[in-house]
């Protein structure tokens, strides 16, 4: 297990010397421990311990109090300056696993978030990071304080013990010690298996509650509270019962460790007794054994501690390990200029066995608007994921200016392309941060203009702080419509030569659908422009019109083409005037 958390240790090196402070500080509290403490009151008890009527000497006692204070003082000085230089490694090192943790998450592939709870993912960000933290932070330093406290108080044993002929005190020490050692490997080999199920349940309740958080319209509309209600129970009831198995392992190591420490300092008290052994010579001796025990029990709680980590460990790797599934290349072609030639040559794409799109050959020129239809599954929003490289096809290429996507950097991609999602994602941030982050760097009479365009500008004014109010997570206090707009003022904004607009103009009354596609028409001037439509009113503004079937292209032309020759067109639209 050590082995598997080297390369973690990276995370102590821009705090090294605070931490190697807050180690010599553990190394000296270790010593002042174990054997300070133990010194300390071999000198003080023949001091104070005077027989006879007369009064110890004041220089004596002022003597007691200079050793108790001076050493005491070192101790404690030395034990808060390593909890707290080990406190703020420790939170450098939480800062950066969960930075690096998350820094990796944005690399991934959509594949990855496809097939996992997003509140499984959050703990094992929050919850499993902080595991690993501590377990570093407390492993570390343990493994060098506590030996050389385990150390100091076995010398001052060895050395009382021979100064006085004691020989008892070492042998109690050295069948104890490692009798302590035999149920900590026991408890060790049990926790780590329900530590894991401890943090898989931490998890799943978190995924549960995500869920239920994200759905409070549709939980009352359909009267789930109750349902919900009790599969939190459920899952409470059961993360309970793996907090408390893990509790019952991690919390026997310290009476196990004191019941074995019992017995050999309840023999030393009954031979010391049998063989007049004196008081003086006594409670150092056994101060110093007090003093190798408590080292034993925090050197067994670091097993428990690595078992831990470990289940933590192997839910963080899951994350860490995974590759993603689109890459860069290692020699990326420079994209400049882009014109917004698209060219989807033999193309085809499965998610897993299921084949979404089969040989789709089609090509876009500049400044060309084309619509997207289709029944639902046919490939649509499949042959937009191609465009936007959220995944590789299995088999063709699909290519900008000549330039297969696979062979450009993704970032040089999407900065050509301007993307209108059909449910777009808004932030719990004001109007304005949400708009810019179709560009950054705009200027505000640049984000008044595309609020403009896409009629979102006369809304925003309107509401209590203008483009500074906060529209809540997921842009609730905004309606529909409204945060279509907002997504659509983004595209406006980033003034890419390629937009794709899922459906944008589904949320829109007809009135603010015709001012839409006006601004899009504009918008489409040089500009190579992809629209899935679901309503076929969003098509007048479209130059030519592919349909979509079982994954292939069974009509490709204008409007009028389409009427005549595609008999599933002729089904969409007459359906859709029924309906």
């Amino acid at each position: 297990m050590l082995k598997r958390l080297r390369p973690y240790t990276r995370y102590l090196r821009p705090v090294r010397w605070q931490f190697i402070g807050a180690l010599i500080a553990g190394l000296i509290y270790g010593v002042a421990s174990g054997a300070g403490i133990p010194l300390i009151l071999k000198e003080v008890l023949p001091r104070i311990w005077v027989e006879g009527p007369d009064p110890v000497p004041f220089g004596d006692l002022i003597m007691v109090g200079v050793i108790m204070v001076g050493g005491m003082g070192i101790r404690c000085a030395s034990e808060f300056a390593n909890m707290y230089g080990m406190a703020y490694c420790g939170q450098r090192v939480l800062e950066g696993l969960r930075t690096d943790t998350f820094a990796h998450l944005q690399k991934l592939s959509l594949s990855f978030f496809e097939r996992r709870r997003s509140g499984d993912t959050v703990s094992r960000l929050i919850t499993d990071t902080e595991v690993l933290r501590a377990g570093i932070v407390t492993v570390t330093n343990d493994i060098i304080k506590q030996p050389f406290t385990l150390m100091g108080a076995a010398g001052v044993i060895i050395y009382l013990s021979l100064q006085n002929s004691q020989f008892v005190f070492i042998l109690a020490f050295l069948i104890s010690a490692p009798a302590c050692v035999f149920p900590i490997r026991w408890l060790a080999g049990k926790l780590k298996i329900r530590a894991k199920k401890l943090q898989a349940q931490v998890g799943d309740v978190s995924a549960y509650v995500t869920d239920s958080i994200q759905a409070p319209r549709e939980i009352r509309a359909f009267n789930l509270q109750e349902g919900q209600v009790s599969g939190m129970r459920r899952r409470v009831r059961e993360l309970m019962k793996w907090q408390l198995k893990v509790l019952k392992y991690e919390r026997s190591v310290a009476p196990l460790v004191e019941f074995v420490a019992t017995i050999s300092i309840a023999v030393v008290i009954v031979y010391a007794g049998r063989n007049s052994v004196g008081i003086q010579q006594m409670v150092p001796l056994l101060g110093a054994l007090y003093f190798c025990y408590e080292p034993v029990k925090k050197l067994g709680k670091i097993t428990t501690h690595l078992k831990s980590m470990e289940a933590s460990l192997d839910r963080l790797e899951e994350i860490s390990k995974e590759e993603p599934e689109v890459l860069d290349p290692k020699v990326p072609v420079d994209l400049h200029n882009v014109e917004g030639e698209i060219a989807f040559n033999e193309v085809s794409f499965a998610y897993a066995e299921d084949l979404v799109l089969k040989r789709v050959t089609v090509k876009a020129g500049q400044g060309e608007v084309i619509g997207i239809v289709g029944p639902s599954g046919a490939g649509k929003t499949s042959f937009i994921n191609l465009l936007l490289r959220f995944y590789d096809p299995t088999e063709g290429v699909v290519s900008i200016d000549g330039h297969d996507l696979r062979t450009l950097r993704q970032e040089d991609l999407r900065d050509a392309i301007a993307f209108v999602p059909q449910e777009p994602l808004l932030f719990n941030a004001s109007v304005r941060d949400n708009i810019l982050v179709g560009r950054p760097d705009a200027t505000d009479e640049e984000i008044y203009k595309a609020a403009g365009q896409a009629r979102a500008h006369d809304f925003i004014t309107a509401m209590e702080n203008g483009y500074e109010t906060f529209i809540g997570e997921k842009g609730t206090r905004l309606s529909g419509g409204q945060r279509q707009r907002l997504a659509l003022a983004r595209a406006f904004l980033r003034k890419a030569p390629i937009l794709v607009l899922d459906e944008a103009a589904s949320a829109l009354d007809s009135e603010n659908e015709a001012l839409v596609q006006q601004a899009v028409v504009e918008l489409a001037q040089d500009r190579t422009v992809f629209i899935i439509a679901h309503r076929f009113s969003t098509l007048s503004v479209v130059d030519r019109i592919l349909v979509f079937e079982d994954g292939e292209i069974v009509g490709d032309g204008t409007n009028e083409e389409l009427e005549k020759s595609c008999q599933l067109y002729q089904e969409l639209r007459q359906r859709q005037k029924v309906e």
